[in-house]
């Protein structure tokens, strides 16, 4: 089959170099290929591409890909680097003599024990200048989970979580000074395939660097204690190879793959499933809580789930995209046939000196899914960008196994791109599913200006370097500045370099050249406060931007500079610049902060902006617990009604003083502005319970009450239950009550009487049980309300209930004695059969430590023991895993193969297996916890009827198995190696054992994706 796809390929190649009408093709192929080259027709962003003027026939499987990719006229797509030489791919950078370093990652998905890594760090070098890679060595082996590298400051570091690690090699060697630096740890590793990723060094000297959503992380130096420790979950971070110091520049995002900044300094990364972001791509600001794919664990200022009526309370940022690639994002239906998908990989915006200016500052990203390259434009909007597709993608591939996930341009100006090469296209924990042989590079080059160039930038003096700072591709500026950072930790820049710079930064035309300037001379610690204020005064906004950021790293900022700041934000015309101090907020001493926070809430203009009023939010809301007074004051200076709509909310979720503040102000407004302050209030309020009314509520209450607008009376009726205040439930419980009131009503009514657990409710309350709409949220309710009528009122309609309402009234009814008396007595008169009750409801029954409960269970199921601490642990921890674990990557099909060869001799899914034990079909709506708790404690809970007994005969054999038949003369034993007819005479001994027939540890067999895989096939059934 594969000789067959090669002839194909082959034919369609030489079809390509001969000029033949694409379309008039038909290759013989072994598989479709994903994509469909028919896309080039059907896709308008990929109609413009042409056949790649590959130069010779393609001999190779690696040549045969490149036949395949389809790029703009005048482009041509070479192969680098292929297999054997480089395999998995996975990160790669290019140091200051061109060199490409490439992570080869063959411990992927899974971490491996310590001393067992499998990676490797390898450089390829053009040592002629050809523009071909020839020379390969291995820098470095044994490294294990790596996701990503960049060179620089006198080694390489490496991310392999849960550690960021740096390798010496300070007399630049290329072998190792010795083993590798553990610099932080504790960053998450719980999906794999979003470890920490994409580094890069930003124009500030610090390395960036990203962490996806669905890995938790608390990070610090090795030896930091947990209180010292960041942490993390998705977003984007940043590490100082000087100070030694790492911070979350940045909070959110979904699984970020890809970051890079513009000719500004501005931050953007790409990333996939935005649908909470609502694009997919983001502008990373400093200090911003953005949204992340899960729409979970927010800091506690953010509001992640607005009230219908007034979405207006959501508030972290969002994508600076509005459009997605794919319908699995934010893209609408039919976005994936023309992008490729809602998955991106690998970030660059273009600045390099060999493509056509007309792609110069525009973002370029891999599509996964559709095997293009996506070409983005940042447009200027507001404060920040708006960014669009360009509408002509610059690379589409018909290979079938193209992954390609990472792109830079290079000293030639060329991008170069890393493909992992491999039909499994998305994440998948099985270690076997992925082909370990193969990877390439790509060079993707303007042919009519394109030529290989041969560069040394470290023997370069300081005043060339300086220098180096006009050129058109940004690929030297960058080495440059990095090597002018490294040699001034170790000595002064020349003069003539520093007053190079100088110059640039005080007099060059070009605003972006002044900024290299700026940055660099931030780096090497000549960016004295006099230079500080000239740029604060730049006529560029980016400058003056920039100028403000780069003050407040380290120490705060001089006393002049703060009040220069404070001035700024008054009067400067620039959102850029207003974003930038409202970043700042975060890092000024208390009485600058509160300074720049009035005069940046005075502009009334930066109202409907995109990240300022949420910024400037994020800011003030992390100084509001101590400082209540000067917000509140804020709330009614500022002229961003956002901003004033937040206080009041978070005011109201600290309580004390700041609720009844809030509460009190309802007194203050009337029609519109009452119903959001109410749904504010509510929203703050919902998550609390028994909260003692503040005083403000008496003397608001009353008119909120008899209002004639039913939206606001109903909310008052709400905060009344979480009040304690029933002076309106007489009237509530009678519409509970009341079958003809109408539904939406009663909803109402239970909603806040239920809320209350008001027990003048309960007649109505199990009343309910009869009413199929209200029936389920009864059961559960009536758990919380300690009276006999309850069990007696659920075990009398028991029988007419729902699968789904017969479990819930189990746990209603286990959750206290008083309610499992009655229960078991009914399964004792067997009204009620004994297997529907669970182990975790007969763990839930012997938990109360009722001697009389613990007697009945014991007469009924048997033996019952609690699982001991480290089971519990284990279950605990397994069912945390499996939780949290993106299951859609786990294969349910490969789960029931596990269940075949570990379950089934003994249990019976449907028609699989066979039925020894319980009967384990339609038991996956029990969830995980139940399986766990029957697999790793298999003896916590032995039912009578499956407790083992143990056989001795008088020949020494021993049987063990459950008694299925006895006579008077024999003894039937079956376990899952079949059926024995045992007759009496021949036994010796005959006793059951406390030890269940399924074995312990039956899970220690499988690795920790199979038992996933197993555990989603059991809880799918």
């Amino acid at each position: 089959m594969q000789a067959l796809h090669s002839r194909g390929v082959f034919a369609l190649a030489l079809a390509l170099a001969a000029g033949a009408d694409l379309f008039c093709v038909v290759p013989v192929l072994a598989e479709r290929p994903l994509p469909e080259v028919q896309r080039l027709k059907t896709s308008p962003v990929l109609q413009h591409l042409k056949p790649n003027p590959i130069l010779a026939a393609p001999r190779t499987d690696a040549e045969r890909t490149v036949a395949q990719m389809y790029v703009p006229e005048g482009f041509r797509a070479d192969l680098v680097v292929a297999e054997p030489d480089l395999q998995q791919p996975v990160a790669f950078a290019i140091d200051e003599r061109g060199r490409l370093w490439v992570a080869e990652a063959y411990s992927y998905p899974t971490k491996r024990p310590p001393g067992q890594g499998l990676d490797k760090i390898v450089i390829f070098e053009d040592r002629d200048g050809d523009g071909t890679f020839k020379s390969r060595k291995v820098f470095a082996e044994g490294l294990n989970l790596v996701s990503a590298l960049e060179v620089g400051y006198g080694g390489v570091w490496v991310g392999a979580a849960p550690q960021l690690l740096f390798i010496p090699d300070r007399n630049h060697d290329d072998i190792p000074d010795g083993p590798p630096e553990v610099v932080l740890d504790g960053f998450g590793f719980q999906d794999t395939h979003e470890c920490l990723n994409s580094f890069l060094w930003g124009p500030d000297g610090w390395l960036y660097g990203n962490q996806g959503v669905f890995n938790y992380g608390r990070i610090g130096k090795p030896g930091e204690t947990e209180s010292g420790r960041v942490e993390l979950r998705a977003g984007v971070w940043r590490y100082h190879p000087v100070s030694r110091q790492f911070e979350v520049f940045a909070h959110g995002g979904s699984n970020p793959w890809g970051l890079d900044y513009d000719e500004r300094g501005q931050l953007f990364m790409t990333h996939c499933r935005s649908y909470w972001g609502r694009g997919c791509v983001t502008h990373v600001i400093q200090g911003g809580h953005f949204w992340n794919q899960a729409n979970a664990n927010y800091a506690p200022f953010i509001v992640a789930n607005p009230p219908g009526e007034f979405p207006g309370f959501r508030n972290y940022l969002l994508a600076s995209a509005r459009v997605d690639h794919g319908a699995g994002g934010a893209g609408p239906p039919g976005s994936d046939a023309i992008y490729g998908g809602h998955s991106h990989v690998g970030t660059m915006i273009y600045l390099g000196d060999n493509w056509p200016d007309e792609f110069r500052g525009h973002l370029f990203t891999h599509n996964l899914g559709g095997h293009q390259m996506n070409q983005m434009i940042n447009n200027r909007l507001g404060s920040g960008f708006d960014t669009i597709n360009a509408g002509k993608d610059q690379l589409f591939c018909s290979d079938p196994k193209y992954v390609a996930v990472d792109l830079q341009y290079g000293p030639d100006g060329a991008v170069y791109m890393i493909d992992w090469y491999d039909q499994q296209h998305c994440h998948n924990p099985n270690t076997e599913s992925w082909d370990r042989s193969n990877g390439r590079i790509y060079r993707l080059e303007y042919a009519p200006t394109f030529h290989p160039v041969k560069v040394d930038l470290g023997h370069l003096d300081d005043t060339h370097l300086a220098t180096l700072h006009s050129h058109k591709n940004e690929w030297y500026v960058r080495i440059a500045r990095r090597l002018l950072h490294e040699r001034s930790l170790g000595r002064a820049i020349q003069p003539e370099a520093r007053a190079a710079l100088e110059e640039m930064l005080r007099n060059d035309p070009r605003p972006f050249h002044r900024l290299r300037a700026l940055w660099t001379l931030h780096d090497i610690g000549a960016l004295h406060d006099d230079l500080t204020r000239r740029a604060l005064a730049d006529p560029e906004e980016y400058v003056r931007g920039w100028a403000v950021q780069l003050a407040c790293e380290g120490k705060p900022p001089a006393p002049e500079l703060r009040k220069e700041f404070v001035r700024l934000a008054e009067v400067d015309p620039s959102p850029v610049v207003r974003l930038y101090l409202a970043s700042a907020v975060q890092r000024m001493p208390e009485e600058t902060a509160w300074a720049l926070i009035a005069a940046l809430a005075s502009h009334g203009e930066d109202a409907n902006d995109r990240n300022l009023p949420l910024l400037l939010w994020q800011g003030l809301a992390e100084r509001m617990p101590n400082q209540f007074e000067a917000a509140w004051r804020l709330a009614e200076s500022a002229k961003i009604p956002r901003l004033a709509d937040f206080i009041r909310w978070y005011a109201a979720t600290l309580e004390g003083t700041p609720l009844n503040r809030a509460v009190a102000d309802l007194g203050t407004v009337k029609g519109e502005t009452l119903r959001q302050r109410l749904a504010g209030l509510w929203l703050a309020m919902e998550p609390r319970a028994n909260l003692p009314p503040p005083p403000a509520w008496k003397s608001v209450a009353p008119d909120l009450y008899a209002s004639g607008d039913i939206l606001v009376r109903r909310q008052a009726e709400r905060l009344a239950a979480v009040f304690g205040d029933d002076s309106m439930f007489p009237r509530l419980r009678g519409v509970l009550a009341d079958p003809r009131a109408d539904l939406e009503s009663r909803k109402h009514a239970f909603a806040v009487l239920s809320r209350a657990l008001d027990r003048g409710s309960l007649p109505a309350f199990i009343g309910l049980l009869d009413d199929p709409a209200f029936r389920s949220p009864a059961i559960n309710l009536l758990a919380r309300i300690d009276d006999p009528s309850v069990s007696k009122s659920i075990l009398l309609r028991f029988g007419q209930f729902s699968a789904a309402d017969r479990a819930a009234a189990l746990n209603t009814l286990t959750s206290r004695a008083t309610f499992a008396l009655p229960l078991l007595e009914a399964v004792s008169a067997s009204r009620i059969k004994s297997d529907q009750l669970t182990s975790f409801h007969i763990r839930q029954l012997t938990a109360l430590k009722n001697e009389e409960v613990n007697r009945h269970v014991s007469a009924t199921w048997g033996r019952v023991s609690q699982s001991p601490a480290d089971k519990a642990s284990r279950i605990a921890t397994m069912e945390k895993t499996f939780n949290e674990a993106p299951l859609w990557a786990y294969s349910e099909e490969a789960g029931r193969e596990h269940f075949q060869k570990l379950c089934a001799s003994c249990h019976r899914i449907g028609n699989d297996g066979v039925r020894l034990g319980p009967e384990l079909t339609g038991a996956g709506k029990n969830g995980a916890r139940y399986f766990l708790d029957n697999i790793i404690d298999p003896d916590a809970v032995i039912g009578a009827d499956y407790q083992m007994s143990i056989i001795e005969t008088r020949k020494g054999e021993v049987l063990a198995g459950l008694v299925t038949g006895e006579s008077s003369s024999a003894v039937t034993l079956r376990n899952p190696s079949g059926e024995s007819v045992i007759p009496k005479a021949e036994i010796a001994k005959r006793e059951l054992s406390p030890k269940s027939l399924m074995p312990e540890g039956l899970l220690e067999s499988l690795g920790d994706r199979e038992r996933l895989e197993l555990l989603k096939f059991l809880t799918a059934n």
